[in-house]
């Protein structure tokens, strides 16, 4: 079976975009045996950060003084863009794909279904001075670089920028179907109602480049952070919940968009995680942190595995 291939975005930053995309990949690679490829598309590298050890990551980049390998970033996601930007073909997915992440400090991997395509922070500067020739190049390379590994992962989690300029557009074109995490509050609400409406302004380029296939939808939401602590919280959960059945009376969202459950509560164990370069799971498997991800990544699976 072919990998749902599968985006994480919202328009507002620090909703727990890498959160989702490390911990449920984890969840569905560790306990679920699912085949899982997480592709870090920011260049705040959040992802390679957290899965990766420092020196690893020094290594890949070749900023480690004991490699050889000076033009690391080559097997990042930053190479897929610069192939498509130069017209070269340097990007070797067998070369820059990290397999079994993470390990521990003596190199063992702890989940060896999940794997990882880093990001570089050159990231930064795939965007500027582009001209339309050169965006028209962008948008469709990482279709091309991700479809040939379909029939390697059940699935292929790409964690974005918060924007939706042309790296997160590739994104958008590139995936199946595309999540929305969220945080129980005001300013989470319009990123998400924002980020629906742009991406209806741009679906004829979507649909231009990727004939024969609807663009890519939001078919679901996680809501990040929650804290059971009086109505604050439940009261923002009901306004999503509305918000999901008035974009989908709009066919702005997936008609089977709905939010997942469990909500992901809030835990300092999720910080201390990313702090050891580990998921949750790893870091601390009886935390509610842990608990959240595992019942979410079952009800991840039944989402998607239903949806064509």
């Amino acid at each position: 079976m072919a990998a749902k291939i599968i985006a994480f975005l919202n328009f507002k930053g620090g909703v727990g975009k890498t959160t989702c995309v490390v911990n449920l990949g984890a969840c569905l690679a560790y306990l679920l045996g699912r085949r899982v490829l997480v592709a870090d598309l920011d260049a705040q590298c959040n992802s390679t950060f957290w899965l990766l050890r420092p020196r690893e990551f020094q290594r890949l980049a070749g900023e480690d003084p004991g490699s050889a390998d000076a033009p690391g970033r080559r097997r990042t996601t930053w190479q897929i863009y610069e192939d498509a930007l130069r017209g070269t073909r340097d990007f070797d997915p067998a070369a820059a794909i990290v397999r079994g992440v993470p390990r521990n400090e003596h190199g063992t991997e702890l989940a060896p279904f999940l794997h990882l395509l880093p990001a570089a922070t050159d990231l930064l500067d795939v965007e500027f001075g582009l001209d339309g020739s050169n965006v028209r190049r962008l948008r469709p390379a990482l279709h091309r670089a991700l479809e040939p590994l379909r029939g390697e992962y059940d699935f292929i989690l790409l964690d974005c920028p918060p924007h939706l300029h042309y790296v997160t557009q590739s994104a958008v074109l590139a995936a199946d179907h595309l999540v929305v995490p969220y945080n129980p509050d005001y300013l989470s609400l319009s990123g998400f109602k924002v980020l629906c409406r742009e991406l209806r302004r741009r679906e004829e380029i979507f649909r231009e480049l990727r004939p024969g296939r609807p663009p890519a939808q939001v078919a679901a939401a996680v809501v990040c952070r929650h804290k059971r602590v009086g109505n604050v919280y439940q009261g923002a959960i009901a306004e999503l919940d509305s918000l999901i059945d008035q974009l989908r009376e709009r066919g702005l969202v997936h008609p089977a968009c709905a939010r997942l459950e469990p909500p992901i509560r809030d835990d300092v164990r999720v910080g201390e995680a990313a702090s050891e370069h580990r998921p949750v799971i790893h870091h601390a498997p009886k935390s509610i942190a842990s608990d959240d991800f595992m019942a979410l990544a079952l009800a991840f699976t039944r989402h998607f595995n239903a949806l064509p």
